[in-house]
């Protein structure tokens, strides 16, 4: 839940603006339930490999690594390009999602100011000062450390969320003026918001490993199905009471909706520090994947040297630099969401667990069929599974491919107007 809920959940309301209340509503049950199943894949295909391996624990990277190293031959020798795409693909996300850490605080940060004082500046400002601040949050480099700031903010998350949702609850709404379902583009647009909210496929795999029973993690009330369910139904409950609650003036954030008192103004603070706090936790997936391979590309263009912690921190501030360029460029949570959701978030939630699905359990089931002495009834059972299991996988692709081409020119077009 805590990889989760955050200023994606908070951006929801905007994506039922985008696709209507009805639309929008059933958006995040269907997302929902299709990543459960991605998530579903992941856990399996990880358990399976796992014990194949002496039970070494495996991460999204490593996961495709092995499926590709178990599938037919032909696939074998596309083990590490396949690695590196799927780790390029979570950089790229994590990168998204600071950007978008980079945009929720200064727009909070600027609200606030322009509340309690005189002082006016346009974002991009708020965005350029926050670079400093932000780069010695990216500093912090073992988990230890990220694990305080965790705790942190898990504690006023929840309460500043509590506190939000009895508001939005208790206000008077406006259902019947509110459209059901609104255009293509909208419906494209929200898609991507909904499916940045859901992205927790990075964590999930780290989370399945420090498990103390893994078998938890799958079982009928286990850890997916309990998390993801009450997931969606928070989801679901914030992107309708916000918008039927404000109505075609939501914004970005629910938070900017909220009352210009003191008490809402702490909330706002409050959650302003919690995703501040939460950047290093993002980031240090960002670090934690690349920098490895930068060093030892570097290394051998130049000298030992680049070894050493100071390039390190170095390639930290370069990272933060491309995260706050990204969001200068995309200064609206509105616009900047719902591009990371169609593009790396699609990949990550629904065609990556399909392709590591069927490159991990289609030879099997192949197998399984060829094998002389079987019945014809377990024949005709495997081939079932077979059918079933190319079919799903295909779907689930088919339809994240068209979600990503649909939704990227949505998002591009909406961009193109906005700045027109």
């Amino acid at each position: 839940m805590k990889g989760n809920i955050g200023p994606g959940c908070l951006s929801l309301p905007a994506a039922f603006k985008q696709a209507g209340v009805w639309m929008g509503f059933g958006l995040v049950f269907v997302f929902g339930i299709l990543t459960k199943l991605s998530m579903q894949q992941l856990v399996e295909c990880s358990q399976y490999l796992s014990r194949k391996k002496d039970d070494i624990p495996l991460d999204y990277g490593n996961l495709m690594l092995e499926a590709c190293d178990n599938s037919f031959e032909w696939i074998k020798k596309y083990k590490f390009f396949a690695k590196f795409t799927v780790n390029a693909t979570i950089v790229a996300l994590q990168i998204g999602i600071c950007g978008v850490y980079f945009v929720f605080i200064s727009e909070h940060l600027k609200e606030l100011t322009e509340q309690y004082s005189n002082f006016e500046a346009p974002l991009t400002t708020y965005l350029l000062l926050l670079f400093v601040p932000i780069c010695l949050v990216s500093f912090v480099r073992t988990l230890k450390g990220i694990a305080v700031f965790s705790t942190i903010g898990n504690i006023f998350m929840t309460i500043c969320l509590v506190y939000v949702f009895q508001y939005l609850i208790r206000t008077p709404h406006n259902l019947a003026q509110l459209p059901w379902i609104t255009d293509f583009n909208g419906i494209m647009t929200a898609s991507g918001s909904i499916l940045y909210a859901f992205e927790g496929q990075a964590i999930l795999l780290p989370m399945e490993n420090k498990l103390k029973y893994p078998e938890d993690m799958l079982s009928t009330c286990g850890v997916l199905s309990t998390g993801m369910s009450l997931i969606t139904i928070i989801f679901a409950a914030c992107g309708f009471f916000g918008f039927i609650t404000y109505g075609h003036d939501v914004k970005g954030s629910i938070t900017l909706n909220l009352p210009n008192n003191v008490e809402f103004s702490i909330v706002k603070l409050c959650l302003t520090m919690v995703v501040f706090l939460s950047f290093a936790i993002q980031f240090f997936v960002v670090v934690d994947l690349s920098w490895p391979t930068v060093r030892q590309y570097l290394s051998t263009k130049f000298s030992a040297k680049i070894l050493s912690t100071p390039y390190e921190y170095l390639y930290r501030i370069f990272c933060v630099f491309i995260a706050m360029s990204l969001a200068i460029g995309i200064p609206n949570l509105e616009e900047i969401i719902p591009l990371i959701g169609v593009t790396a978030g699609i990949f990550m939630a629904f065609i990556y667990p399909s392709l590591i699905d069927t490159m991990t359990f289609l030879p099997i089931l192949l197998k399984k069929y060829e094998k002389v002495g079987i019945t014809l009834s377990q024949k005709r059972s495997i081939m079932f599974s077979i059918i079933y299991r190319i079919t799903r996988n295909m779907s689930l692709i088919i339809i994240a491919i068209f979600a990503c081409g649909g939704g990227l020119y949505s998002t591009i077009l909406e961009l193109i107007q906005g700045y027109s």
